[in-house]
């Protein structure tokens, strides 16, 4: 089954994360980065990783952080 979460991120960017435990036991996950405007939300499916996890919190934590380091190279910088 298919466990779905979403979290706040740096300013206008949030993070949805997929995870679902596979037939071995293992976990994998999905993350997407959303960049909402007040007209508009634009959608960043995140590359799929082969990477799996003992937990589903263990993968969980995996896709926040590749998330975050997602948002943190490709936002705007503030002058």
């Amino acid at each position: 089954m298919v466990q779905r979460k979403t979290f706040p991120a740096s300013g206008t960017y949030g993070i949805a994360i997929a995870t679902e435990q596979m037939k071995d036991g293992n976990w994998a996950v999905v993350a997407t980065v959303t960049d909402s405007t007040p007209s508009a939300q634009r959608t960043i499916d995140l590359p799929v990783s082969a990477q799996r996890f003992g937990t589903q919190a263990e993968a969980e934590e995996h896709g926040v952080l590749m998330a975050r380091e997602w948002i943190d190279h490709n936002m705007p910088q503030v002058a």
